[in-house]
C-alpha cells in the first residue's frame, strides 16, 4: 500500500510536469500488475483508440490475476469483440474516486452500448458501493463483485481503479435465469410452456425490448402455485400472469423500490411496493434478491407469484406480546405520586397488589393468612388446656376429701400429670426426654425453666411416679400444679 501512495504522487507530479501528461494507456504501460491487461489493449487498435480518445471517465482495470483467473474459466479467449465490450462496461461515464463510495449503492452509466450486451437507455449500468471493509466494490453481470484499493491512480481525463475482477457483461434474462441457478424459476417456466416455441412470440417480445424491471419467482411455493395454476388457466391468461411480472419502460433498480411506489406492468395491471422494516415486498411477494444486471434492464427475485387479482400486500407484523399488570405473576408495584403530581392522576390510579420482596418475604395475603392460622391453634390450645384444668379441680376435690396433695403423692396414688412439663413453648415428657407435641407459643414458668437446667424437680414439676396411665408424647396436654400452669 505505501508502495502504491509513492507511486500515486509520483505519476501526480509528472501530471503536473508541463508536457508530460500521464495517458490511462500510460497507467496500463506504468504499473507491473496490469501488464496482461495493457498487452490486450495495445494489440487491439479499437480498445486503444477508446482509452485514447476517453474524457471524463473512471476505468476499472482488472489485474494480471484477475485476467488469469477470467481466461481459467472461459472456454473462449477474450476475442476483439468481447475485449472492446469488457472495456466499455469498464469504462464509466464520469470520475468516481473512492470517497465518492458509499454504503447506498449507485448504479452508474458506462460506455457499453452493444446491443448484445446493453438494451439500456443511457449505457449499461454496473453498481458502486463500499464493502464490508470499507473498500470500493463494482458490481457487474451476474453479481459479480470487483474489489478495488482504496486509493485509485489519476490520470489525463479520469481516474483507475485497480481491480482483483473482471467485469461480466450482463446476458439477457433467460440466459441469467440459468447463470443464477434459479431452479424453481425453470421449473415454473417449463410448468407453463412458456419455453414453448408456440409461446416465443411474446418471451422473445420481452426480452428484446429496452428498460425492463422483471420479478421473477423462485421458491417451492411459487412453483406449487404456478402447477395449480396451469391446470386451470388458458393460454392467454398464463401469457397475463407472464406480463404481470415484467415493467417495461421503467429500470427499477433497488433504491428505486421505497414504500408505496407502484409500477405499470406490461399486462396494464400495476404492482404495489411494500416496505416493512428491512423487508420488501412486491404486492405480497418478498423481495429475496436484488439487482441483477441483464442486457435489458434487471431483475429482482420473489418469493411467490404476483396475483392481479390479488393485490394485497403482506400480512402486518405481529406486535411483541405484552403482560398486563392484572394477569402477571409478579404484579409491578405503583409508584408513590410526588408531591408535584396531578391530582386527579393520583386519585383514578388503582393500586395493585403489593408484591413479594426480592429476599424471598412473606406477601401481605400470606402474613394475614398464617396470622389466622395461628389464632386458631392457639384457641385449640386455649381449650384443651381448659378442659384439663377443669378435670384437676374435680381431683383436688376428691383428693380433699381423702387428704392432702402431698399426702397423696407420697401414698403412691398415680399422679398421672406429673410426666410432662413446658420447655420453650412446648410440651415434654418428663421421662422420654424432649418429646415434641407440635404445642407452640404456650406459656411456660420461668421457675420451670430454672428446674430445667438444675436437673431439679421443683414444686412446679412432677416427681416419680409408678403405674397409671401414660399420656401419649404427642398429647396436646400441659402440667398442671394445682391452681397454676
Amino acid at each position: 500500500m505505501k508502495l502504491l501512495r509513492m507511486k500515486n504522487l509520483w505519476l501526480l507530479a509528472t501530471l503536473l510536469t508541463p508536457g508530460a501528461a500521464l495517458t490511462p494507456l500510460g497507467v496500463l504501460q506504468t504499473y507491473p500488475e496490469l501488464s496482461s491487461f495493457y498487452g490486450r489493449i495495445n494489440a487491439s487498435p479499437t480498445a486503444t483508440s477508446i482509452l485514447e480518445t476517453a474524457n471524463n471517465f473512471t476505468l476499472f482495470a482488472p489485474n494480471n490475476n484477475a485476467i488469469e483467473k477470467f481466461l481459467s474459466g472461459n472456454s473462449t479467449a477474450l476475442t476483439e469483440e468481447f475485449l472492446v465490450a469488457t472495456l466499455q462496461y469498464s469504462l464509466l461515464q464520469g470520475i468516481y474516486p473512492s470517497l465518492s463510495f458509499s454504503n447506498i449503492s449507485q448504479f452508474v452509466p458506462t460506455s457499453l452500448y452493444n446491443g448484445t450486451y446493453s438494451n439500456v437507455t443511457g449505457g449499461q449500468r454496473v453498481e458502486l458501493v463500499l464493502g464490508s471493509d470499507n473498500r470500493p466494490q463494482v458490481l457487474s453481470g451476474n453479481t459479480t463483485i470487483s474489489t478495488a484499493p482504496s486509493t485509485g491512480v489519476v490520470c489525463t481525463g479520469g481516474i483507475v481503479h485497480i481491480v482483483d475482477e473482471v467485469l461480466r457483461l450482463p446476458v439477457p434474462a433467460v440466459l441469467e435465469i440459468s447463470a443464477a441457478n434459479l431452479e424453481y424459476t425453470i421449473s415454473i417456466l417449463a410448468a407453463g410452456n412458456f419455453l414453448d416455441t408456440s409461446n416465443s412470440n411474446y418471451v422473445n417480445g420481452i426480452l428484446e425490448v429496452p428498460d425492463v424491471t422483471y420479478f421473477i419467482p423462485n421458491s417451492a411455493n411459487a412453483l406449487a402455485n404456478a402447477a395449480t395454476l396451469v391446470k386451470n388457466s388458458s393460454a392467454e391468461e398464463l401469457q397475463a400472469i407472464f406480463k404481470y411480472h415484467v415493467v417495461q419502460g421503467v429500470i427499477a433498480y433497488s433504491p428505486s423500490l421505497t414504500n408505496g411506489t407502484e409500477f405499470t406492468t406490461q399486462q396494464g395491471d400495476s404492482v404495489t411496493v411494500n416496505v416493512q422494516g428491512n423487508e420488501t415486498y412486491i404486492n405480497g411477494a418478498k423481495v429475496i434478491a436484488t439487482d441483477y444486471l441483464v442486457a435489458n434492464g434487471v431483475v429482482h427475485i420473489i418469493d411467490d407469484l404476483l396475483n392481479r387479482f390479488n393485490k394485497s400486500g403482506p400480512p402486518p407484523p405481529t406486535e411483541p406480546k405484552t403482560t398486563s399488570s392484572s394477569t402477571s405473576a409478579t404484579p409491578t408495584p405503583t409508584s408513590t405520586p410526588s408531591p408535584t403530581s396531578n391530582s386527579a392522576e393520583s386519585t383514578t390510579s388503582t393500586p395493585e397488589p403489593e408484591p413479594a420482596s426480592k429476599s424471598g418475604g412473606l406477601s401481605q395475603g400470606a402474613k394475614i393468612g398464617i396470622g389466622v392460622g395461628v389464632s386458631i391453634v392457639g384457641l385449640l390450645a386455649l381449650a384443651v388446656l381448659a378442659g384439663f384444668f377443669l378435670r384437676s379441680r374435680k381431683q383436688n376435690h376428691e383428693q380433699r376429701d381423702s387428704g392432702s396433695w402431698d399426702d397423696q403423692r407420697s401414698s403412691g396414688v398415680p399422679d398421672t400429670m406429673g410426666k410432662f412439663y413446658v420447655k420453650r413453648g412446648t410440651i415434654h415428657r418428663q421421662e422420654d426426654g424432649l418429646q415434641e407435641t407440635g404445642m407452640h407459643d404456650a406459656y411456660t414458668h420461668p421457675r420451670d425453666m430454672e428446674d430445667v437446667n438444675t436437673g431439679n424437680s421443683g414444686p412446679y414439676f412432677g416427681g416419680p411416679t409408678s403405674g397409671g396411665p401414660d399420656i401419649p408424647p404427642r398429647s396436646p396436654s400441659r402440667a398442671i400444679r394445682g391452681n397454676e400452669f
